[in-house]
C-alpha cells in the first residue's frame, strides 16, 4: 500500500496509483461541522487535520506563506479580506467595510460568510512606484517547516499569491482591461511587483521541501475567459512559465488554478510546464472530453461541483458522480476533490459521501487484482 505522497506522485506522473487520491478544500465554517460529525479533536489544527486524513482517506494538505507590512497596520483586529488579511474601517449603508493588506476595500454583507463586493482599488489613487508592497512574513515559513515535518507521509501543497487576480483588485477590472491596450507598461510593472512576490514563496517553500506549487489564478468565467487568449498568452504565460520552470528545478510539480472555462489555453498550460490542472469545472468544462484530449499529458485536480451536485444532491448523487469520474477520469492522473472550497450550507452527508465512496470504489484494478 502506498503512502499518500507517493499515491498523489505516481498520479501526477501519470503512473498508477494504488488508488486514486483524495483531496480537501473547504471553508472553516463545514470544517468545523465535519470535524465535529467525525469526533475529531486535536491539540492544535496540523493535529486535528492529520486525523481527519486518516479519517477520510485525504491525501493532500496546504501551506502558504503569511503576508505582513503592506496597507494593513499593526494592533487592529485581523478579520477575512478577499485575498489576506483585513481589518474594519467603517460601515455604509449597514454593510461592513474592510481594507486589507492589498489596501483594497470591500464591503460585506452581514450575517452572510464570505459574501463582499469591491468598492476601491488602491491603484487609482497611488502611482505603482509609490505603492507599498506586502513582505513575506519570515515567522511562517517555520509553520511551514512543522508541516512538512508532521505531514510526512502526505502531499504537501503550497500555495502562493495570485497573479491576475490581486493585479485587476489593485486597479480595478475594467481599468486594468482598459489598461493593457492603453498602457501596457504599466501593466507590465504591476505584473512585475506580484511576479517577484510569488517567485519568492515559491523559493522558500520549495526549500521547505513542498512537494507542489499551488498557483491559483482565475482567468475563466462561467463561459469564457476574462481576456482574449492573445493578451492572455502576452501578459500571463510568460511568468507562469517562469515560475513553473523554478518548480521544476527545486524539484516540485506546478500546479495551476483557474475556475471557469479555460478551454483554449489548456495546450498553453501544458507547453510552460503544468503538472496539475485544476478544477475542472464540470459546470463550465466536460471532463471526459477533455481527459481524451489530454489525459496523456496532464494530472488533474478537483472536478467534484461545488456549485451543482454537492452542496444540492443527494447523497445518492454524489456517490453516482463519484463513480462517474473514478471510471471516466482514472485510474491514474487524477486527484479527485471539490472544485473549490465546500461553502457552509453543503450537507454534511454529502461530504462523507464523496469521501467514502472514492476510498471505496477508487482502488486501482490494475494494481489489485480482482477487486
Amino acid at each position: 500500500m502506498l503512502s499518500s505522497r507517493e499515491r498523489c506522485i505516481r498520479s501526477i506522473l501519470l503512473e498508477d496509483p494504488d488508488r486514486i487520491p483524495l483531496s480537501l478544500n473547504i471553508r472553516p465554517e463545514p470544517y468545523k461541522r465535519l470535524r465535529d460529525a467525525l469526533s475529531i479533536s486535536g491539540k492544535d489544527y496540523f493535529d486535528e487535520r492529520l486525523k481527519l486524513n486518516r479519517a477520510l482517506g485525504i491525501d493532500t494538505v496546504s501551506v502558504g506563506l503569511s503576508l505582513k507590512g503592506g496597507y494593513l497596520p499593526e494592533g487592529v483586529e485581523i478579520k477575512e479580506g478577499p485575498y489576506g488579511p483585513a481589518y474594519t474601517i467603517g460601515f455604509r449603508d449597514g454593510f461592513e467595510v474592510r481594507k486589507d493588506i492589498w489596501g483594497v476595500c470591500s464591503i460585506w454583507a452581514p450575517d452572510h460568510t464570505y459574501t463582499y463586493t469591491f468598492i476601491d482599488h488602491p491603484l487609482k489613487s497611488i502611482d505603482i512606484n509609490e505603492y507599498n508592497w506586502p513582505e513575506i512574513d519570515e515567522g511562517s515559513i517555520d509553520s511551514a517547516r512543522k508541516a512538512r515535518k508532521i505531514f510526512e507521509d502526505y502531499c504537501l501543497y503550497g500555495g502562493v499569491t495570485h497573479l491576475w487576480e490581486i493585479a485587476w483588485q489593485l486597479t480595478g477590472f475594467q481599468e486594468i482591461i482598459r489598461m493593457m491596450f492603453t498602457d501596457p507598461c504599466n501593466v507590465e510593472r504591476i505584473l512585475d511587483g506580484l511576479h517577484a512576490l510569488r517567485m519568492r514563496q515559491a523559493s522558500i517553500l520549495c526549500e521547505v521541501g513542498v512537494d507542489v506549487i499551488v498557483d491559483g489564478d482565475d482567468v475563466g468565467m462561467q463561459r469564457g475567459l476574462m481576456m482574449s487568449p492573445q493578451m492572455w498568452r502576452r501578459f500571463l504565460k510568460p511568468r507562469y512559465a517562469e515560475l513553473a520552470d523554478l518548480c521544476h528545478r527545486k524539484g516540485a510539480f506546478f500546479f495551476f488554478h483557474s475556475d471557469g472555462w479555460i478551454e483554449p489555453i489548456i495546450p498553453d498550460l501544458i507547453e510552460i510546464g503544468v503538472d496539475v490542472l485544476n478544477p475542472i469545472q464540470p459546470e463550465c468544462m466536460d471532463p471526459y472530453k477533455l481527459k481524451q484530449m489530454y489525459g496523456d499529458k496532464i494530472c488533474f485536480e478537483g472536478t467534484i461541483g461545488v456549485q451543482s451536485t454537492l452542496p444540492f444532491g443527494e447523497p445518492e448523487n454524489i456517490a453516482q458522480e463519484v463513480k462517474k469520474r473514478i471510471y471516466g477520469l482514472g485510474p491514474t492522473g487524477l486527484i479527485l476533490g471539490p472544485t473549490h472550497a465546500i461553502q457552509p450550507d453543503t450537507p454534511i452527508e454529502n461530504i462523507l459521501t464523496l469521501y467514502r465512496t472514492a476510498v471505496k470504489y477508487g482502488r486501482n484494478s490494475r494494481v489489485f487484482k480482482g477487486i
